[in-house]
Parts: C-alpha cells; sequence; structure tokens
C-alpha cells in the first residue's frame, strides 16, 4: 500500500494515518510519501542517480516513510509537476518496489496534486480517498479541481468519507464507496490523566480540538466567552488562516496550539461538552469530523453548527445548533443533562464505528473490486515431488492477495494424499478421488467446485515464478471479454508458448535476472493463437460456465486441451498468449510415465478421436518464434531477414546483471518497432549461447557474428567490443565514444578508418541520433 497523502505522518492524527495503522496491523506493507521531496535539480539524471536521493524510514512495524525524489521543490497545494518531476517521482517508486519486492501494490491518493505520478505508474490499483471538497480550501490552486476530476475518472476505485462528496463522486465514477470517518474508540475512552493546563480549572470546560482555521467560526465561540465567563474554552490546533485575536483577549479562552494524538484524551477528559463551531460553507457541508466519534468515544456531550453529516450519523446523540443563541443554549443543556446512560450511548454508537471496521469494509471491497478472486485447480496424480515443489512457489512472498488453491489427489498410490492432508486447510482445499479420473474429468471437477471469478489450471509439475504471474494472466480477461482463455510463455511447451533463450533450472524455475529482463523486453506484449499448452490457462469462470467441461473421452491425457481450445474458440471467444508472463514446466511429468507403447497408442487412439470429433486433421502446433530457425549459413541468414532493416552491436561478450552502459542501449535500441537488432555474446545471464537465440520481440544474440557477413545491416554499433569484424564495411559502423578509454578509442578508429563516432552520454540521445545516421 502506498500512500499519497495530503498531510505528514506525524501531524494531526487523522484518517490516512490510522487506515494507514490498520493494514500495516494486518499484514500488509505500508509506505507513505512525505509532502516535501528530495531535490535533484539536473535535468538529464539517470535512474541510479536518482535513488540515491530517496530516503526511507521505517516509523511503525510494517509502516515506512518514504521521501520521493522529484526535480523541484514542489507545493502539494499549489504547484504542478513537471514532465522531469515525474520522471523523477516514477522512478522513485521503482525503486522502492525493486527494493521491497512488491508484487502488488495499491495507490492510495489523498490529494489530486499527485494525479499525473500516479497516471504514469504502471502495475497499480489506483484508489482516491476523497476526504474534502478541495475547493473550499483558500490555500489549494483552481488546478487543483481539474486533476481531481482526472483523478476520479482513472481509479480503479473512488472512497467518499460523507454523503456529499459521494454523490459529487457519482459523477466521475461509477461506483464510488461511502467509507466515513471513525475513531480509535480504545484510545479516547481509556481513562487518562488531566492535562496540567486544565487541572487547576474550576468550572465547565469547553472543548475543541483540531485545525482552527478560516472555516472555524471564531466570532461564535468570541460570542459564547464574552457571554459566558463562568465557562472556560480550551481551543487546541494550529490556528493558521483563522483570525483569533478577538478570541486572544478573553481571560476564560485557552488557545492551547496544536498536541500530539496521544495526548488528546488528557484533554477531553477533562471537556465537560466538546463543540464543532464550523461556519457554514461547501467544505463543512461536506466534512465526516473525525474529532465527531473521538468526542463520543470518550462519552462526552457534542454541540455542533449545522453540519449534514452530524444530522445524518449522530442523530440523537449530539446537538445541532443553528444560530449562535441555540449554540450556546445547547451548551447549556448538555451541562446539565450530561447522565451516565447518554454516556454510554456516545461510547456504544463511537465503539462500532472504528478504523478496524472500516479497515474491514475497505479491504472486502479492494478484494472484490480491485483483485477478483483467482481460484486455481491443480490436479495430482502421484509425484508428489513436484507437487510439493509447485505448491511451495505457490506461496512465495507476494503472490496474488485474493486466491485460493484447489487440489484434485487424483487416485495417488504415492504419499501425495498424506502430504496433502497436512496442509493448512485455510490455504488449499483437498478434493479426494479413490481413482484416476484422468487429466480432463480431474480438471472439470475442480472448476465446478471453483468460486473464483477466474479459474487457472495449473500442472503440478510446474513452477510459478514471482508475484506477478496470476495478474499477468488475467489482466487482458478482465479488460477484453472477446477474449476467452490466456496462457503464458513457458520453457517447455509443445508450441509457439515455449521461449527461445531461457534461463533457468528444474530447482528454482526461472533465474530471477533473466525473468526480470524477460518483462522488460515483452512489456505489455500478447498475440492472438489457436492453442494454449494446458500446463497453465486461465480463463474466466463465465467462459467455462458457458463451454462446459473438458471432454472426459481423452481418459488420462493428450488432445483434451487441443480439444477444448477448439470448443471456446467455436463458441466465438479468442485464445491469447500473454508474451509478459512465464511459467516454469517441467514438462509431462505424469504422462511420460507410461510405457512407450502406451504412450503410442493413447496418442494415436486420441488424435483420431480429435479428427473425427472436429471432422478436421489435427495440425502440428507452431514452433518458437525465431525468424532465423532453420538458417545455418550467411545466406540463409540474409534470406531470413528479407530485406528488415538489422543493427548489430558489439558490445560486452557476458550480457549479465551488472548494468554496464551498452545493455541499455540494446535495451533502447529494441524498443525500435521497425528494427531486428542482434546482439554478439559468449553468454547471456552465464548461459551459454549457441547459434541464433531469440531475446525478445525484436532482440537476438549470437555467438556467431559471421552468419550476418551477406546481411544488408542498417548499422555495425560498436559500445565496447573492440574486436573488429573484417567481414563488415567500415562506412557502416558506429562508435559510441562513452564506451571506450581514450587508447581504445583511438585504436578503433584507426582499424575502422572511417566510423561514424557519436559523443553524447545521454543513451536516449545516442539512440535518436543514431537513427538519423546517413547511410551510403
Amino acid at each position: 500500500m502506498f500512500r499519497f497523502p495530503v498531510i505528514d505522518w506525524d501531524f494531526r492524527w487523522q484518517r490516512p494515518q490510522q487506515m494507514s495503522v490498520q493494514f500495516a496491523r494486518h499484514g500488509h506493507r505500508v509506505f507513505y510519501a512525505t509532502t516535501t521531496m528530495s531535490v535533484l535539480p539536473k535535468e538529464d539524471a539517470a535512474f541510479d542517480e536518482v535513488a540515491r536521493y530517496v530516503k526511507v524510514k521505517l516509523v511503525e512495524p510494517n509502516v515506512w516513510l518514504v521521501t520521493l525524489c522529484a526535480n523541484r521543490n514542489l507545493n502539494l497545494y499549489t504547484d504542478q509537476m513537471s514532465a522531469t518531476d515525474i520522471r523523477y517521482l516514477n522512478w522513485s517508486i521503482e525503486y522502492i518496489r525493486e527494493r521491497f519486492q512488491i508484487g502488488h501494490l495499491v495507490s492510495i491518493v489523498d490529494l489530486p496534486f499527485w494525479t499525473p505520478l500516479v497516471s504514469s505508474m504502471e502495475d497499480s490499483k489506483l484508489l482516491y480517498d476523497c476526504m474534502d471538497e478541495h475547493n473550499g480550501f483558500s490555500t489549494n490552486a483552481p488546478s487543483m479541481i481539474r486533476l481531481e476530476e482526472q483523478l476520479a475518472r482513472k481509479a480503479d476505485l473512488v472512497l467518499a468519507s460523507s454523503q456529499r462528496l459521494h454523490d459529487r463522486m457519482k459523477s466521475y465514477h461509477s461506483s464510488p464507496l461511502l467509507l466515513r470517518n471513525a475513531a480509535d474508540a480504545a484510545h479516547f475512552a481509556a481513562h487518562a490523566p488531566v492535562a496540567p493546563e486544565l487541572a487547576s480549572i474550576q468550572g465547565p470546560v469547553i472543548g475543541y480540538y483540531g485545525a482552527i482555521s478560516d472555516w472555524f467560526d471564531a466570532k461564535l465561540v468570541e460570542r459564547m466567552a464574552e457571554r459566558r465567563p463562568e465557562w472556560t474554552f480550551a481551543l487546541i490546533g494550529h490556528t493558521f488562516g483563522c483570525d483569533t485575536a478577538g478570541l486572544e483577549k478573553l481571560p476564560n479562552v485557552l488557545l492551547l496550539g496544536e498536541k500530539r494524538y496521544h495526548e488528546l484524551p488528557m484533554y477531553l477528559h477533562r471537556f465537560d461538552a466538546a463543540i464543532i463551531p464550523f461556519l457554514q460553507n461547501e467544505l463543512t457541508k461536506a466534512t465526516n469530523p473525525v474529532k465527531l466519534y473521538e468526542y463520543l468515544a470518550a462519552g462526552k456531550p457534542v454541540v455542533s453548527t449545522a453540519l449534514p453529516e452530524l444530522e445524518t450519523v449522530a442523530a440523537g446523540l449530539t446537538v445541532i445548533a443553528r444560530t449562535p443563541e441555540a449554540f450556546e443554549q445547547a451548551v447549556e443543556r448538555s451541562l446539565r443533562q450530561n447522565n451516565p446512560q447518554l454516556m454510554e450511548a456516545r461510547k456504544n454508537f463511537a465503539s462500532s464505528h472504528t478504523w478496524e471496521t472500516r479497515y474491514e469494509e475497505l479491504h472486502r471491497t479492494i478484494l472484490k473490486r480491485l483483485f477478483p478472486k483467482v481460484s486455481i485447480v491443480m490436479l495430482a496424480h502421484n509425484n508428489w515431488p513436484y507437487t510439493r515443489q509447485c505448491l511451495f512457489s505457490l506461496q512465495k512472498p507476494g503472490r496474488y492477495p485474493h486466491l485460493e488453491v484447489i487440489v484434485i489427489d487424483n487416485g495417488s498410490t504415492d504419499e501425495t494424499s498424506q502430504r496433502l492432508a497436512e496442509l493448512d486447510p485455510d490455504c488449499f482445499k483437498i478434493i479426494r478421488s479413490d481413482v484416476n479420473l484422468g487429466f480432463a474429468a480431474g480438471n472439470s471437477l475442480g472448476c465446478r467446485k471453483a468460486a473464483g471469478e477466474y479459474i487457472i489450471l495449473l500442472n503440478n509439475d510446474t513452477i510459478v515464478p514471482d508475484g506477478s504471474w496470476i495478474r499477468r494472466l488475467i489482466r487482458p480477461l478482465e479488460k477484453h471479454p472477446g477474449i476467452g482463455m490466456s496462457g503464458p510463455m513457458s520453457n517447455h511447451v509443445g508450441n509457439d508458448q515455449a521461449v527461445d533463450l531461457f534461463v533457468g533450472n528444474p530447482v528454482e524455475g526461472a533465474n530471477p535476472h533473466w525473468l526480470k529482463e524477460f518483462y522488460g523486453l515483452y512489456k505489455g506484449r500478447s498475440r492472438y493463437t489457436d492453442l494454449l499448452g494446458f500446463f497453465c490457462v486461465a480463463m474466466r469462470r463465465s467462459v467455462f460456465e458457458e463451454v462446459g467441461g473438458l471432454d472426459s473421452k481423452y481418459g488420462i491425457g493428450m488432445f483434451e486441451d487441443d480439444d477444448y481450445c477448439e470448443q471456446v474458440r467455436r463458441a466465438g471467444y479468442k485464445l491469447l498468449i500473454v508474451e509478459d508472463a512465464f511459467v516454469y514446466h517441467h514438462g509431462s511429468a505424469t504422462i511420460k510415465k507410461l510405457k512407450q507403447e502406451q504412450y503410442d497408442d493413447l496418442w494415436r487412439s486420441n488424435k483420431a478421436y480429435y479428427e473425427r470429433k472436429w471432422n478436421k486433421p489435427w495440425r502440428q502446433p507452431k514452433r518458437p518464434e525465431n525468424i532465423f530457425y532453420g538458417a545455418d549459413t550467411p545466406e540463409g541468414v540474409a534470406g531470413k531477414l528479407g530485406g528488415r532493416p538489422c543493427l548489430l552491436v558489439l558490445g560486452g561478450r557476458e550480457w549479465s546483471r551488472t548494468p554496464a552502459r551498452w545493455q541499455q542501449m540494446v535495451r533502447e535500441l529494441s524498443q525500435r518497432n521497425d528494427c531486428i537488432i542482434v546482439v554478439y555474446l559468449s553468454a547471456y545471464f552465464g548461459h551459454e549461447v549457441v547459434g541464433i537465440r531469440k531475446a525478445g520481440p525484436r532482440l537476438y544474440v549470437t555467438n556467431r557474428p559471421d552468419l550476418f557477413s551477406h546481411a544488408d545491416l542498417e548499422s555495425v554499433v560498436y559500445c565496447g567490443g573492440t574486436d573488429v569484424l573484417p567481414y563488415f564495411s567500415s562506412d557502416r559502423c558506429v562508435v559510441d565514444t562513452f564506451s571506450y578509454h581514450a587508447h581504445q578509442l583511438d585504436d578503433l578508429k584507426i582499424k575502422l578508418q572511417t566510423p561514424r563516432v557519436l559523443e553524447t552520454e545521454d543513451v536516449p540521445l545516442l539512440i535518436s541520433q543514431m537513427r538519423r545516421a546517413p547511410q551510403p
């Protein structure tokens, strides 16, 4: 949970801090931004430099205070972010996400100032907590109102703290949630010693705490204090924006300044009556005062000016006064009628309106609306070591927050049944079948038992990576109702879902550094297909209910995934490969245990059944995508390019996790939609490169640059490599000055004779200049 606040953490303790603490107490990590930022005034700073300006401090268990980095010193109420500010702030958030390995992020925004930043953030659920009528603050610039409309329209969920705000938010958002304020009832109900400033006072104390600003009716309090010298008025809070000159002259008015949250009960328990003397304006008509619930938690009588929220939520427990005379009379009656029964009723009201109950309501709503329930259905027939490994990977930190895992024990005869029985029933639902139902019937049973809005069929011989894999798979299903099923890329699958260059192992699955690079290269990419491998496939529950279960006539397995894909497509849905999702697959762990003769018979019979059922021949699935497949000569490689623009990059010989300028250049170049990028490498994250392998949508790596000697290359880019390849003409060579020491650069210029030398430290600018390089 990342909170973009309106007030600092250690300022007046209100809804932002209270709700943050509730999330933290329930196990969520909370990052609370400060209202001031570190300033990095240069315009062209890199990510690593910005990250050094970000400050992080643990202030409570599971709560970190974060100072973000911006290009300028920004005022939250009057300034607007520049493009550079947004970039630096975004990088600050990325740094926090990387440092703390955040998989699922909910951003709660309290002030529209943050809109440009949160609108540019990726992979974050956006929640706008509307607590105020912003045009009611004299300190807010007019731009704040325009930004608020953008924020509310973009938000995944909008909260409103009062009915008036809720009604206004409905103009921008289809279903805002009315979530009023509350109190830490136990904190204010508990006995506390009287504050020293009030200990010696004789007679009634009429008290108020909170902001004493331009919406505070100072004249009303001044009038009462003049008329009632026997009453002492204790006013707690900063007085910025309020004319308190008249109050300061009165001997029975104490302006006590701001007090810390833990001190407030010491003052409140000495109040004989608590007041909310607000002026009538757009701001106060929309307010749901936190102090109301805190006053009542201490059992105190409350007198207020006419505020719609008080008349709605606390009728009978507060007194509403519409004139100065009525206000004074209401205070007087409250002092006379403060009996134990009324005090108990007030405390009971407050105890049912706590921050804990507000958290529970909000958490339920977040799960329902922002993280729809997902049911994973896993079939297990023996092979307990595989099942254990898969289940362990599903429980990694950062996992999807609204998940059920259904394991079908499909007639296992090894230790599987015993081990499954030992699992936590709150995390896993185990269904036992005494016989092997087969792949189709077993998965169909699990789907019928699933409660999720989305269902994922997951083989037990898989290892899921970080916590983002579910979000990546269901994202297109949420956005496009015409997509019936989606599937990830994998290291082992018999169609074009297979990655061409994988780095990992059977113990841990995907190498985390390779995976991060893979996610970056394929970010947001997907493509339609006719076939998805059922080692891992996601679908909306409604699609399963419409299409029905998998065909059990395929027995223990094979061709049922081809069959179900055909069913889903004939129902009018599309199938999608999510290219920036990955799941490791050992591959056919159960079916491979069949004897070869049994396997062959099953393959032939199921293939024949498929062809009879659909009245068409079964076709071999597509191969993994690599345009150079089958080319092992320079002529063949040139033919595969077919005239497409191509760049050959000569940087370091090993692609590693250590940041290097030439790797940044390759990443920038690979964003070109019109060009194939080939990098001369020996190893990719420690994995030996042999031949020409596809690492990204348009990025290839090779240990054989000679295979491109016949290709009509757009450029040969030297950015670290010192070996001059003799079979490429020098008039197409581009040299990055900042990738070499002076003596290396001089030597390279001599060898290349007439290279084009580019001299800029800014990599994006360098790439832009490279694209404008003149061609012979």
